[in-house]
């Protein structure tokens, strides 16, 4: 008589397998996570960073155009000079204000009238105003020549700051 040949795995074979496949999935899936999240924060600040650059840039190029008072040569129209927010005309006449109020900084203009963010992840918005020397603090719009900005914006537990200095030039 010939001695039979089996073809396939015995069930221990499989159980085996099913063990050492399930071990390996249960040591591959934290480490699939950890890349998931790691990768999700890293968008995250880049995102972050790249509204940073925006709005600090949107801020400096708002300010370079602050318009020098024609009736009071050497004063610039600022309406408002405080830490929190600024407020001034700009050359073509626009009313322009610049302002926080955590988590939005905000861009609004009296013509055309409305309001827009500049972002919405603030964690502060400082302004500076500076004379000509570019450290001794001004008083007021007559004595102005730097003003400067510190936008500081959080993401997930982490602050990224941005400074800019912006030099009044616009004299009438």
């Amino acid at each position: 008589m010939r001695a039979r040949t089996q073809a396939g795995f015995t069930l221990l074979e499989t159980v085996m397998a099913l063990v050492v496949l399930g071990v390996l999935a249960a040591m591959a899936a934290p480490m699939m996570s950890n890349g998931a999240r790691a990768y999700n924060d890293s968008t995250a600040r880049v995102e972050t960073l790249a509204q940073l650059r925006v709005a600090s840039e949107r801020i400096a190029r708002e300010l370079r155009e602050v318009r020098g008072n024609p009736l009071l040569p050497g004063n610039y129209e600022f309406d408002v000079m405080t830490a929190g927010s600024v407020r001034f005309v700009k050359l073509d006449g626009t009313r322009v204000t610049i302002s926080e109020a955590a988590p939005l900084a905000t861009l609004a203009y009296d013509t055309p009238a409305g309001a827009w963010t500049l972002t919405d992840r603030v964690a502060s918005l400082d302004f500076r105003y500076l004379q000509a020397d570019g450290v001794t603090p001004a008083t007021g719009s007559a004595d102005v020549a730097f003003v400067e900005f510190e936008l500081v914006l959080n993401e997930g537990g982490h602050n990224f700051p941005q400074r800019g200095r912006v030099a009044l030039r616009n004299t009438p």
